[in-house]
């Protein structure tokens, strides 16, 4: 074979392991606490979200202590407005109480429901 490619399988067999190692370690420890749009950092967090189409949604977004209604869909987000007299109700208090996601919320009031 010739000298380069035997060089260049080297390299391959080299370095392919340590790239897939740096991957999965920024992935399990980096990139995937961030959570983009999950929880919320800091003082903004998504309160609500109602699905409108296969690609589109409705969010209601606390920042601080003000509420707005965005929309997001294949383009860039679009504020629709701010909701002056939101009260999250049942299911916000719930999440913040018990630290817990919207979804393992959602699935209690579901298992609550077929019980009742």
């Amino acid at each position: 074979m010739d000298r380069e490619l035997i060089a260049a399988l080297f390299r391959l067999f080299l370095f392919l392991p340590l790239v897939l190692a740096l991957a999965y370690v920024t992935v399990r420890y980096g990139l995937g606490r961030a959570g983009a749009l999950a929880g919320g950092t800091g003082g903004m967090k998504i309160v609500a979200r109602l699905p409108v189409g296969p690609k589109a949604a409705l969010l209601v977004v606390r920042c601080g202590r003000r509420y707005f209604l965005i929309g997001v869909g294949e383009g860039p987000p679009a504020l629709l407005a701010e909701l002056p007299d939101y009260t999250e109700g049942e299911a916000g208090e719930a999440l913040e109480e018990k630290e817990t996601s919207w979804w393992e919320t959602w699935q209690e009031r579901i298992r609550k429901g077929s019980r009742g």
